[in-house]
């Protein structure tokens, strides 16, 4: 099902919070991916993920191999639909702003794009949890219902040191593969992707709140392991759609954290 960005934007905002009009010097389709990646990262402020002004969130402008990021140096909570920075695969700036782009960090990002064309939005973030996990050696185990969606789906790259250049590219590729949308990079951080910012930013928070449960059952005891057959059923639950009511939004959280967000602080939308 081919889904009409406007559409899908009418749906998540359900009349609750009003479509800021089309700048006059871009399209409709990138300005509603725009209030989509804005609005993830200040879903990723919310929940404390972030790294001061490190780590990115990119998000695929439609039709296009141009991407949305944050303008480095900015916080995410001062993260706007105006203020993100279409770069080329490269990182190199195609819209105006005053901010620069950390390249460096972008190439992660990038090789993963390049790599996989269904992954649209890549969220890489160092939040404790997920990095309580890096540090150890231990993979993801999926002991809770949402948790249940990274079976199999899980990639694992060692660290090489700050990624500076493109040397690590085949690695992260290998690491992926063509299944996974989730890497955890060991002592380092989470990556999380999807075919939209939805899909990636509802898949971070599984894996977070997974990790945490896993982190504390294994302080604590015997892991009761959920079987195979079970985690792969429910798995498909989640990405076939049964575990969803709405086919314009697969996930009714999302306009409840969106309206939470415009509550908080409506300048994301600007």
């Amino acid at each position: 099902m081919t889904i009409n960005l406007r559409q899908k934007t009418e749906a998540v905002f359900a009349d609750a919070i009003s479509i800021p009009p089309t700048p006059s010097d871009m399209d409709e389709n990138e300005w509603l991916t725009r209030l989509e990646l804005a609005a993830c990262y200040r879903l990723v402020d919310h929940y404390g993920w972030t790294s001061v002004v490190y780590n990115h969130i990119t998000l695929r402008v439609p039709g296009t191999n141009e991407f949305l990021i944050n303008p480095f140096g900015l916080r995410y909570d001062e993260i706007q639909a105006s203020n993100l920075i279409r770069v080329d695969v490269d990182g190199n700036k195609k819209s105006k702003s005053k901010w620069p782009v950390n390249k460096a960090g972008y190439l992660i990002h990038s090789t993963l794009h390049q790599a996989r064309e269904d992954l649209h939005c890549v969220i890489h973030t160092h939040e404790p949890v997920s990095q309580a996990l890096c540090a150890l050696q231990s993979q993801a185990i999926p002991l809770t219902q949402e948790g249940c969606q990274l079976y199999e789906r899980v990639g694992y790259h060692d660290f090489e040191g700050i990624v500076l250049d493109g040397s690590e590219g085949p690695r992260l590729v290998e690491a992926i593969g063509r299944e996974a949308h989730t890497l955890l990079l060991r002592n380092h951080g989470l990556i999380t992707a999807g075919p939209d910012a939805i899909w990636a930013f509802v898949r971070h928070l599984a894996f977070i709140r997974n990790t945490e449960v896993q982190l504390a059952a294994m302080a604590s005891g015997k892991l009761n392991l959920i079987p195979n057959e079970i985690m792969v059923k429910t798995r498909e639950q989640f990405e076939g759609g049964s575990a969803q009511a709405n086919a314009l939004v697969r996930h009714p959280e999302w306009p409840a954290l969106v309206r939470l967000i415009d509550q908080i602080d409506p300048t994301w939308k600007s």
